[in-house]
């Protein structure tokens, strides 16, 4: 942000003492010219008017610094205020993107230019942990040219272990490293992030019900590029993309847990159906063998009837895993807050 420079007011201040010195200097030259009068008491007027000067460029000069003061402070305001609607600006469009489309990526690469105006800086990154919580995908948008991709993809995968995005992730505070080189040894991406030209960065966690979900990354080309207050600016940012990052998260799991449950309910359908013709065919197969009276004709019923009844027990055992999947599919639905198929829906075993 673009801001304007303070005015210099202490040009009124040295006018008027510069009026002060010349209208002083009048008395003494006129002393000098013709000598002190043989009543001194005409210079007393002038004393007087001379010591009213002094005080009234006193009163001046104290008033002068006053409204100085007042205007240095109004113009910080200014452009406190500017700054504050530049992060509201972001944030609003981060919501409408993020309304339109969860892909948090996505989102990143089209605010990435508005970010850089925020915080001013040479590259934008986004490293998203993994559900596993063992390592980082990056994404990485570069602020000054125009991205030639349409989609944004994973750069570089980071493991949590000896990475600044992993020190960041664990300990919920932002990271200002004002000279990558000195954090180089210790870290393998201050080392790459080096190798790339870059002298500073900060790392911002995203951080959602408090637990580390990635981290918003700016760069520099020059050292101590970054202070608290761009820290500041970035930490309203860095949570409206961990709270879109878990939705994004809960919205893929909330998917995977509508079609595995749709399975299950359509196993135990099929699996019902099977049973009831199983059931069917044992039960005819039974009158038969009593009703008969050849022995290889009920050793073959006999047969008939033990390979229905496996079936119908290797059906009992696929209705209870199934029903068992979708008491495990509730109990997770439920601790992440996600909204079941049906209102309050009990598995009952059939």
């Amino acid at each position: 942000m673009n801001t304007v420079p303070l005015r210099d007011d202490r040009a009124p201040v040295w006018a008027i003492w510069l009026l002060i010195a010349f209208s002083a200097a009048q008395p003494i030259a006129w002393a000098l010219d013709v000598g002190v009068p043989r009543h001194p008491l005409v210079l007393v007027p002038l004393l007087i008017v001379w010591i009213a000067l002094l005080v009234l460029a006193a009163m001046a000069t104290r008033r002068i610094a006053a409204l100085s003061a007042r205007l240095h402070q109004q113009e910080r305001a200014h452009d406190a205020t500017l700054t504050e609607v530049d992060q509201l600006q972001t944030q609003n469009a981060m919501l409408e993107i993020i309304a339109r489309s969860v892909d948090v990526p996505l989102a990143f690469q089209e605010l990435a230019s508005r970010l850089a105006r925020l915080v001013p800086c040479d590259r934008i990154g986004l490293a998203l942990l993994s559900d596993d919580g063992r390592e980082f995908q990056t994404y990485t948008a570069r602020v000054q040219t125009e991205e030639r991709r349409s989609r944004p993809r994973p750069e570089i995968v980071f493991k949590v272990e000896r990475t600044i995005l992993g020190t960041v992730v664990r300990s919920g505070k932002p990271m200002i490293i004002d000279d990558l080189q000195a954090a180089a040894p210790d870290y393998l991406d201050a080392n790459i992030l080096l190798t790339s030209g870059f002298k500073s960065a900060l790392v911002v966690p995203l951080v959602s019900r408090g637990r580390g979900v990635g981290t918003l990354n700016v760069v520099a080309r020059r050292a101590s590029a970054f202070s608290q207050q761009q820290v500041e600016a970035l930490q309203p940012i860095a949570e409206i993309l961990a709270v879109a990052w878990v939705a994004q998260q809960l919205h893929v799991t909330l998917g995977r847990h509508r079609t595995m449950e749709v399975m299950s309910d359509m196993t135990l359908a099929v699996a019902a159906e099977i049973n009831s013709a199983l059931q069917t065919i044992i039960g005819h197969c039974d009158l038969l063998q009593r009703s008969v009276e050849d022995a290889n004709v009920k050793r073959d019923l006999h047969t008939i009837m033990g390979q229905a009844q496996r079936i119908a027990d290797l059906l009992d055992k696929m209705r209870t895993a199934a029903n068992d999947r979708l008491r495990e599919m509730a109990d997770t639905m439920s601790q992440e807050g996600l909204p079941r198929h049906g209102e309050s829906k009990q598995v009952e075993p059939l």
